[in-house]
């Protein structure tokens, strides 16, 4: 059976036509949309991506988190995406990985009340006159990022800046120091892609793994409770030499960076049959 694939072809075009040829090379269909140009917003001028597969079509998405929104709001396609965006909030998935956690000192509170909680938060979770904080929602209007003492006012401003809503939760914790980051996809419990994306603060893609990173990953892809049946995990190694995970994300609005796009479209396009048979029953 084959799978239809719905590229943004704006969003990641430092690997888009590489997926492709993978996609095409295994036998399986992908189609680019490209945003409407202007206003760059996917329902104000045409909606053709509605048009690209027909209804009930086993399709899966990937690109602007916007667009991935639409296509599973909309419901037309199975399984359409492999993101079920509430569970990639903070707050749901410290429950089942907590323990993994980089950020697990934490307290989560509403963003408009960072400045009257200023003191307790410095004194609870300060280092050197510094916080991190980082939103609950995985949308981020803003990245996480530290935040000092002395130019705590003008910190929040610049969180603000793109009208971060003042009732949103945010996660506020101890900075630590991050030497690498990696990225794993895992699809029906188990780690299929992995790479490296970020060394000593700079940010390089490579495809390359540490087996202890790899690991993490793997125990955390195969617990029992998975956000969707594909998504991506990201693991971090602290200057401490410990390994944790940083966070996770849906399958198709993250990144794939140099995890290897073959194996990829492989499980992918399996767990995707999969649902569509399930749902067709």
């Amino acid at each position: 059976m084959k799978v239809s694939w719905l590229i943004d072809g704006d969003m990641f075009p430092h690997y888009r036509d590489d997926l492709v040829a993978a996609i095409q090379s295994q036998g399986h269909a992908a189609k680019l949309v490209h945003a409407p140009s202007p206003p760059f917003r996917w329902d104000d001028v045409g909606c053709s991506y509605r048009e690209t597969f027909p209804v009930d079509h086993c399709v899966v998405s990937h690109g602007d988190i916007e667009l991935v929104a639409k296509i599973r709001d909309e419901e037309r396609w199975k399984p359409g995406v492999f993101a079920t965006i509430e569970n990639y909030f903070c707050s749901n998935y410290v429950n089942y990985f907590g323990d993994f956690w980089l950020n697990r000192d934490y307290a989560m509170l509403p963003f408009g009340d960072l400045k009257r909680r200023q003191e307790f938060l410095f004194d609870s979770f300060g280092i050197d006159g510094q916080i991190f904080v980082r939103p609950d929602s995985p949308l981020k209007l803003f990245t996480g990022q530290t935040a000092s003492i002395d130019s705590f006012d003008a910190d929040l401003e610049y969180m603000g800046f793109y009208e971060f809503p003042i009732q949103s939760l945010v996660v506020v914790s101890t900075p630590k120091k991050i030497e690498r980051e990696w990225r794993f996809v895992a699809a029906n419990q188990k780690i299929v892609s992995g790479c490296l994306y970020s060394e000593n603060g700079e940010f390089g893609p490579r495809a390359e793994f540490d087996g202890d990173a790899r690991q993490l990953a793997a125990d955390i892809a195969s617990s029992d409770y998975s956000p969707d049946p594909v998504w991506v995990i990201d693991i971090c190694q602290t200057s401490c030499g410990e390994y944790h995970l940083l966070e996770i994300g849906g399958f198709s609005f993250a990144d794939l960076y140099a995890c290897n796009k073959s194996d990829i479209v492989k499980a992918v396009s399996t767990a995707a049959i999969s649902q569509w048979q399930n749902d067709a029953q």
